[in-house]
């Protein structure tokens, strides 16, 4: 059995939530919500909509990889895996980080003698 094969395998039935700026909702439903469907060669697998099971495309290997070792590191998720643009993930993570340090900024020191 290949490496795409077992992928494919591993990924069948997995549902991820499309948030990249390049993915358009279903044009039948408009459902972001795809789920991975069989391996075509060339392609890891197929990717149909979640709602009325359009094709919607194909999983990138890449992408097919990275979902392959987050579910081997932390389990099938029970609910949608959202895939963004990294830009988008920056953008969120830096917000939290703010919004959290503002949250709990810590005092200023108290210097001995003043």
């Amino acid at each position: 059995m290949t490496n795409t094969q077992t992928d494919a395998s591993l990924l069948a039935g997995l549902r991820i939530q499309l948030e990249r700026t390049k993915d358009v909702p279903c044009g039948v439903c408009g459902q972001t919500v795809v789920v991975v469907g069989k391996a075509a060669a060339p392609h890891v697998a197929s990717l149909h909509c979640a709602t009325c099971d359009r094709h919607r495309g194909w999983l990138s290997k890449p992408i097919a990889d990275l979902l392959v070792e987050t579910i081997s590191r932390f389990g099938r998720p029970p609910e949608a895996i959202t895939i963004r643009n990294p830009e988008f993930a920056q953008a969120n993570a830096t917000a939290l980080w703010v919004l959290a340090r503002s949250q709990y900024q810590h005092p200023e020191p108290v210097m001995a003698g003043d």
